[in-house]
């Protein structure tokens, strides 16, 4: 009897080792899964992340500045905004030639991606649609402040200029731009009004016919009140604003 009550010890013996073995077996390979997988993670969420920025343009918005652009515009180039929104895309011809500092302005915010994220913060019925503020009040700017040039011969239906506040000197911009979508015929005020000499805002450029819808679109946007002038009824953003150069 204790001769088979000692192997039956043994028996239970050599089970505990071989389960004992097996367990840590299991651990080595769940250890070794779990590390490859590892090894194969992080390279795709380096991926992932370099996607993102190459998708968003390879950078962060920059909105604060502490002094006014260099001018860095090449001559002899003309200069296209295109103005991706949350209601479409507006082309805008860049009036390089005539508004160079303005011009340099508007490209320099464009690809430090300023307005990326921004909103249009306020629509004028039957006048213009304003962007631009990083504060979305109608009070943020840059941090710094430019001297733009002014238009030879005032604004029209798909000019794009610098806001500025009513008691700044004429020309002075900082980020902020508004685009005339309409001429509000007839009323004595927007664009008759803007067009009343000395002219007050730099000018930027004009956007293309095919793209002065998207504009209009959003002016339809006014708020219903009695001023018709304020926040638009429904949030319009800035997606991106992209600079493109040709000879």
């Amino acid at each position: 009897m204790a001769k088979q009550a000692k192997r039956e010890r043994q028996r239970v013996n050599r089970e505990a080792r071989r389960q004992a073995e097996l367990a840590a077996e299991r651990r080595r390979k769940q250890w070794r899964m779990g590390r490859t997988i590892a090894i194969f993670a992080v390279p795709l969420v380096i991926v992932f992340v370099v996607l993102q920025l190459r998708s968003s343009g390879g950078s962060e918005p920059n909105r604060k500045f502490s002094k006014a652009p260099a001018q860095t515009l090449k001559p002899d180039t003309n200069y296209t905004a295109t103005i991706d929104t949350s209601e479409g895309r507006m082309v805008v011809n860049l009036d390089a030639a005539a508004a160079p500092t303005s011009v340099n302005n508007f490209v320099f915010l464009a690809r430090k991606h300023f307005y990326d994220g921004l909103d249009f913060h306020r629509v004028a019925k039957d006048f213009v649609i304003q962007g631009g503020d990083p504060q979305g009040n109608g009070n943020g700017g840059p941090g710094y402040q430019i001297q733009a040039e002014l238009p030879a011969n005032g604004y029209q239906v798909g000019s794009v200029a610098w806001a500025k506040g009513g008691q700044e000197p004429a020309g002075t911009a900082g980020s902020q731009f508004f685009i005339v979508f309409s001429p509000a015929p007839g009323t004595g005020q927007g664009l008759d009004a803007l067009n009343q000499p000395p002219y007050q805002y730099g000018i930027i450029g004009t956007t293309t016919p095919e793209t002065l819808s998207v504009a209009q679109k959003i002016g339809a946007l006014a708020p219903k009140t009695q001023s018709g002038d304020g926040k638009p009824t429904k949030k319009v953003t800035i997606n991106k604003v992209t600079i493109a150069e040709s000879p």
